[in-house]
């Protein structure tokens, strides 16, 4: 469901324009997927906050890694809720990014 984003990152190999076109395209498909808004605004959040941390910054192979990991776990999280359907599955998870993003 939206492991797709991810799979963007990958193949535009993690890079700091990789994750601005991610956050984008999550706000894009909120038009569309009305029902999925929460969580497609936390991943565009989760990217932004990438893009903002790192544009025109030095970015280490390793910290690239750690984020990448970092965003992969986090659409899992969402993923995994809102394939299963569930509203409680659903907003333990929109609740369980939200406290991650925050830290």
């Amino acid at each position: 469901m939206f492991e797709s984003l991810v799979k963007s990152i990958n193949e535009a190999g993690g890079s700091v324009r990789a994750y601005d076109a991610c956050s984008r395209e999550a706000r894009t498909r909120i038009a569309d997927e009305p029902q999925n808004a929460a969580a497609l605004l936390l991943i565009s959040y989760a990217t932004q906050r990438f893009v903002d941390s790192y544009d025109d910054q030095p970015l280490t192979v390793k910290e690239a890694a750690e984020e990448l990991d970092e965003i992969t776990q986090i659409v899992g999280i969402l993923d995994a809720a809102f394939s299963d359907g569930s509203e409680k599955a659903k907003l333990d998870a929109l609740n369980a990014v939200s406290a991650r993003l925050a830290t």
